[in-house]
């Protein structure tokens, strides 16, 4: 479908070169549960349950980046900078942004300690126990996303205009949106920190597979714009956006990675796969762009969010005569929010 030279101005394809500013931030909470029956003869001692909350959350992280493109394409790298250099944070991005299509691919690489509470629920007539605090080693979140749309309005609208300037849009507009969501997180404890073998049994590693479909609406709001002249120059474009689509999570598969090392013998790496229940997630990203000439200035921020929920099978060599081990049952939250300040050149 051809677009409307009236709503839309699409320039030739030039190479650019952006620099990017961000403040962002990424992180994951999850919560793990284990039930516990001990029994001694004929004495039935209750079940004792164990529960431990961890969180790794890095501080708004100031990142600084490079973004190279042509035409429809663009490549980006961002790193951490200043902070309190716990840890690391790196993130990755290939997008291919046309007027009506969109395909944007981020991956994110965060290592930072682990703050955690344990909390042991011993029964009647048994004192609770309680404790909290922080790995000594870092855990890693790794996190990749592929965001997909397509325009029913595809005409009259690009959504390229706000986040990229490859196009123009010259007067307000909007459309319904298509979009689907593809994701793999993994948050990884190290192996011999002592929270992974005295409150998790082993579980050393959790993954998140999903696939999300959903509709949403998007609009270009044009302020302000001047049509450029022949020779290319006096363009001037101010143009503002906001999208929202809700999604349907149809695949849920949640994995467990357990390191067994019962008795002292040589570790054995075990995993358990489960496929989870259906979860609502949702894109939000508002972003304005001016275009003068050659140049742009563009400031956009965005939202991403999923949950998972899912059981482990512990091992039967972890139980014994007397003590009768239940699942690990975990559910967590990923959440990422980041704004950015970008300027651009074409050549």
């Amino acid at each position: 479908m051809e677009l409307d030279t009236n709503a839309v101005y699409q320039p030739a394809a030039r190479w650019s070169v952006a620099v990017l500013g961000e403040l962002h931030q990424a992180g994951i909470t999850q919560e793990n549960t284990l039930d516990c029956k001990f029994t001694f003869g004929e004495d039935d001692f209750g079940t004792i349950q164990g529960y431990t909350s961890t969180k790794l959350l890095g501080g708004v992280d100031k990142v600084v980046g490079l973004q190279v493109g042509y035409g429809n394409l663009s490549l980006g790298w961002n790193k951490r900078v200043g902070g309190d250099r716990v840890g690391s944070n790196t993130s990755f991005s290939f997008d291919y942004l046309a007027p009506g299509y969109a395909l944007q691919l981020q991956y994110f690489d965060l290592r930072r300690p682990i703050d955690y509470e344990m909390r042991v629920s011993m029964g009647d007539g048994w004192e609770d126990l309680e404790g909290s605090g922080q790995t000594d080693k870092p855990g890693r979140m790794t996190t990749f996303i592929a965001d997909a749309f397509y325009a029913f309005n595809r005409r009259s609208f690009a959504y390229s205009a706000a986040y990229k300037g490859n196009v123009v849009q010259r007067r307000s507009a909007g459309t319904w949106l298509f979009g689907v969501k593809y994701l793999q997180g993994s948050v990884a404890y190290d192996p011999d920190e002592d929270i992974v073998s005295d409150m998790l049994l082993g579980l050393v590693k959790q993954d998140t597979r999903q696939v999300s479909f959903g509709g949403g609406f998007s609009y270009n709001l044009v302020p302000f714009h001047r049509q450029p002249g022949k020779d290319g120059k006096g363009l001037r474009n101010l143009t503002f956006n906001v999208t929202a689509i809700p999604m349907i999570t149809l695949f849920n598969q949640f994995s467990s990675t357990m390191k067994n090392n019962f008795m002292g013998e040589e570790p054995v790496m075990i995993k358990n796969v489960i496929n989870g229940k259906l979860h609502v997630n949702y894109v939000f990203k508002a972003g304005a762009i001016y275009s003068w000439d050659r140049f742009h200035i563009g400031v956009s921020g965005s939202y991403d969010s999923y949950n998972y929920r899912g059981a482990t099978d512990i091992p039967a060599e972890y139980s014994e005569d007397g003590v009768d081990f239940d699942k690990i049952h975990s559910s967590g939250r990923f959440s990422r929010w980041s704004a950015n300040l970008k300027f651009c050149v074409k050549f």
